[in-house]
Order: C-alpha cells, then sequence, then structure tokens
C-alpha cells in the first residue's frame, strides 16, 4: 500500500480543515455561552447542580468536652442528611466544614481562621464561651460572617448588638435566676458554697449566680471558690466546704469534673446538697456515679436537654439521631440541629443571596418551630427566656423533679 504523500494531500484536505475549523469555533462559543448563563441563573435564583452551600462547623471535637462536640457533629450531620435528601435549597446541596475549637480560646482562633480560609458562608456551632468568644472576634474581622451560636451562653456573645450573631440557646443571666431561685425556694438552702472552674463559661455563671443571691439576701455565701479542671480528686475541696458549714455545693463548671465530685460527694457521706448547674448534665455522670447520681440530695438545673424533651419533634429527632450514630443523643446536640435548621431558613428565603449582610439580615428575620421549641431572635439575637428543669437518676436515667417557666415560680414534677 502506498502512503500519500504530504503535499498531494494537502489541497484536497485544506477546505474540509477550514470547515472543521469554523465548527469547532462555533461550538466552544456555544459552550461559552451556554456555561455564561448556567452562572447567570444560578446567581439570580440557584439550579440543580449548583455549588454546595459550604457551611463551617465549630465544635469541641477533642479536649474534656469532646462528647459533647461528637454529639454536634452527629445533630448537624442529622440535619445536611435531611436537607441533602429532600433536594437540598433551591437544588443546591449542603456541605459542611469542621472546625475543632477543643474548648480552648486559642485553638477557638485557629478553628475560626481555618473557616474562614475555608470560605464558609456562615458557621453553626459553639459550645465553651471560651473558645466561641475569641472565634467571634475572628469573624466580625472576616467581613462579619454569620454565625448561629447553638450552645454557648455567656451573655458576651450577644451583649455587644453584633449584627453577625443568633443564638439558639439561652444566656447564663436566664440559667442563673433559675438556680438562685431553685436554692432558695425547692432546697431552702440557709448556707451555700459556689464552686467553678475558672473556664469562661462556669465564672460567668458563678458571678450571675453569687450577685443574684445577694440581692435575694438567702442563702448566705459562706464559700466561694473555684478548682482547677482536668483532675480526678477533689476531696479536699469538698471537706472544705464541709468545714464552712454550707447545706448546699452548688457547682457550675462541666460535667468532666461534676463526675468525679458527684461519686467524691457520695463516698464520703457528707449530709450537705449537691446541686449542679446546665453543663454537668450528661450521661457520664450517671455511669460514674449512680448512686449519688439517684440521691435525694442531689440535683442538676438544667435547659430541657435532647433526652429531657417531649413531643413528636424530639421523639423523631432521638429516633433518628440513633439510626444515624448507634447512640441516643447527647445532651446540648439538639441545639445545633435547631441551628442547622434556622440557617437552612435564612437561606431558602433568598437562595442566591449568601454575602454576609443579607444573610445576616435574614437570620434576625427567622421564626421557625424547632424540636428546641419555638425560635425568634430579639434586636441582640437572642431567644426569649427558657423554662429549666431540676433533675437527679431516676433507672440510670436522668428525670425532672422540678420545673420552672420563664416568668413563674418552681413546680414539682416536669414541664
Amino acid at each position: 500500500m502506498t502512503t500519500p504523500s504530504t503535499p498531494a494531500s494537502g489541497p484536497a484536505r485544506a477546505p474540509r480543515l477550514r470547515r472543521l475549523l469554523a465548527l469547532t469555533a462555533a461550538c466552544a462559543l456555544a459552550l461559552t455561552v451556554a456555561a455564561c448563563g448556567s452562572d447567570d441563573e444560578e446567581s439570580a435564583g440557584g439550579t440543580s447542580g449548583g455549588e454546595p452551600y459550604k457551611i463551617g462547623i465549630l465544635a469541641p471535637t477533642t479536649g474534656s468536652v469532646s462528647s459533647d462536640g461528637e454529639d454536634m457533629v452527629n445533630a448537624t450531620k442529622l440535619a445536611v442528611e435531611e436537607i441533602n435528601a429532600a433536594g437540598g435549597i433551591d437544588g443546591r446541596k449542603v456541605e459542611t466544614v469542621v472546625a475543632d475549637d477543643a474548648c480552648e480560646a486559642q485553638q477557638g482562633v485557629q478553628a475560626a481562621q481555618k473557616l474562614v480560609q475555608e470560605k464558609v458562608i456562615a458557621v453553626v456551632g459553639g459550645f465553651c464561651s471560651a473558645a466561641t468568644l475569641p472565634a467571634i472576634e475572628v469573624f466580625e474581622r472576616s467581613g462579619n460572617l454569620p454565625f448561629v451560636v447553638s450552645v454557648s451562653s455567656n451573655p458576651d456573645v450577644t451583649d455587644p448588638g453584633r449584627k453577625n450573631i443568633v443564638r439558639i440557646i439561652g444566656r447564663d443571666d436566664q440559667e442563673a435566676p433559675a438556680e438562685a431561685t431553685y436554692l432558695r425556694d425547692v432546697l431552702k438552702s440557709e448556707k451555700v458554697a459556689i464552686v467553678h472552674d475558672n473556664t469562661e463559661f462556669a465564672v460567668s455563671v458563678a458571678k450571675q449566680a453569687r450577685s443574684l443571691i445577694e440581692k435575694q439576701g438567702t442563702p448566705e455565701i459562706v464559700y466561694y471558690d473555684a478548682i482547677k479542671p482536668g483532675g480526678n480528686d477533689y476531696r479536699a475541696m469538698l471537706e472544705r466546704v464541709k468545714r464552712e458549714g454550707a447545706d448546699t455545693l452548688f457547682y457550675t463548671g462541666f460535667h468532666p469534673e461534676f463526675g468525679p465530685i458527684a461519686r467524691q460527694w457520695g463516698s464520703l457521706g457528707f449530709d450537705y446538697r449537691l446541686l449542679g448547674g446546665a453543663s454537668t448534665i450528661n450521661q457520664n455522670v450517671i455511669k460514674l456515679a449512680p448512686k449519688a447520681a439517684a440521691d435525694e440530695k442531689f440535683s442538676i438545673v438544667t435547659y430541657p436537654t435532647a433526652v429531657l424533651l417531649e413531643g413528636e419533634q424530639a421523639e423523631k429527632f432521638r429516633a433518628d439521631y440513633k439510626k444515624l450514630s448507634g447512640n441516643d443523643p447527647g445532651s446540648y446536640g439538639v441545639f445545633q440541629y435547631d441551628g442547622m435548621q434556622v440557617l437552612f431558613e435564612a437561606l431558602k428565603a433568598a437562595p442566591d443571596k449568601t454575602d454576609a449582610d443579607s444573610l445576616n439580615a435574614r437570620l434576625r428575620e427567622v421564626k421557625h418551630s424547632g424540636v428546641t421549641g419555638d425560635i425568634a431572635f430579639d434586636e441582640k439575637g437572642d431567644r426569649s427566656a427558657f423554662p429549666f428543669l431540676a433533675v437527679r437518676s431516676v433507672d440510670d436515667s436522668f428525670a425532672p423533679s422540678w420545673s420552672i417557666s420563664p416568668a413563674g415560680s418552681w413546680t414539682e414534677g416536669g414541664l
């Protein structure tokens, strides 16, 4: 077979080559126009198959309260799976970027910087105020990145009037009045010891409670001090409380320390009462100190947490959470779940507008019936006052023994 030479074949192929090049150019132009049209449609209203909404999750996935961080991550996964299974938001899926703040200030800054670098459109999370407050400063400097604070309850989160913050849980200055009146009206305490752990949250609650107790005139505060978190032997503090003549020890810190405190309080056989604040409720306390947690002298004042909430939404949340993770939900992941739902509602209101100013304004306007109750925000970004419960262990699970409405008084039983 003879192969044609290039000069012989060139003239015959030239017209066909010119037609092929012209057709290729036309197709390229058509594809460019189509691509531009697709981008225009997405920016105008969001289209199926558009870029996912990237949402940051700030949670302590390592450190002393990592179980709470895992609970928040699982609750987030549940919310995201549900919204994506329903087609996303205006056809666009949701994806998340988790940043570990370890419940520490320095790592909170680093976690916030990571989320900014990842170009998330908003952040949901925040467990420890010690990590949340410095993270907020990073988000403010980064164009007021929207931040739905799910669990951090320090008043300083919202008191400065930041326009990029809404909060799902209540405030320390809502918790402390409930605890102060519980000490006075239910426990009939005459001499109380208040102990915190020097963390931002625990100090805030302790100060609020001390101020309110002093204003109401009873009980007398006979001891006010701090422990060092991360320890496992708190007998010296417990014995000091006994020597000071307190009839109640009120601890405002977190559950990793409260478990050993409860166990040692029970083993020492002291006759004074033990009261934990809202961040002491965790199933591990019962596992570590089952007899103490069921003692009538033991109680925890808490928000209505996942296990304590009632109604169809709460039952569905618990069932779906367990199906997803294989475990029962922790105490506060339900607030993270509701925080995700609030952000979804704000995105649905204008799916194409994800700039910070627009999204911050829409978040303030959200009205949502969540698992934790009706959600709407005041001018600071806070919800209305919460009902509180006093609980102890019944059949190896926390159950309410007293309840208080936002504007009412303590009554025996649940909500």
